[in-house]
């Protein structure tokens, strides 16, 4: 009998389990919206700010004047700043946008571009995540 109640456990679980509602549904498509809406908006202003304010005078200090083989420590700064920048747009960006809130979010990701008056700036990160869906569809 022991096994026989383990073997139907797991059926009645999920018999148990209820089915989404459209209103549990329309609430996924508006969390995805805002949610694509919220990083879009951290990515654009919110980052440049950061970077601007925080990370550069700070990545300034420390490099100071100083010259390595043949980089400036201008060049230095430039080259902190964009891995800084990279890395932003990897958590934040297009991609990670498509990842967490689907093409809903993307969607957002556009709508935001429109609220700030920078509709040609959606145009790279759509870009971006086009080639990548393609990149992936020919490598499966």
């Amino acid at each position: 009998m022991g096994t026989v109640k383990r073997a139907v456990l797991p059926y009645t679980f999920m018999a148990r389990k209820k089915k989404s509602s459209a209103t549990g549904e329309s609430k996924s498509i508006a969390q995805s919206f805002v949610g694509g809406l919220i990083f879009t908006l951290i990515m654009v202003v919110v980052v440049p700010v950061i970077c601007e304010i925080l990370i550069q005078p700070v990545v300034q200090d420390l490099v100071g004047d100083n010259a390595f083989m043949w980089f400036s420590s201008s060049l230095i700064v430039t080259i902190i700043m964009l891995i800084v920048i990279v890395l932003f747009s990897v958590f934040l960006g297009g991609s990670a946008i498509l990842k967490k809130f689907g093409i809903i979010g993307v969607i957002a990701l556009i709508v935001a571009y429109w609220l700030l008056g920078d509709l040609p700036g959606a145009i790279l990160p759509v870009a971006v995540i086009i080639i990548m869906f393609v990149i992936r569809k020919a490598k499966d």
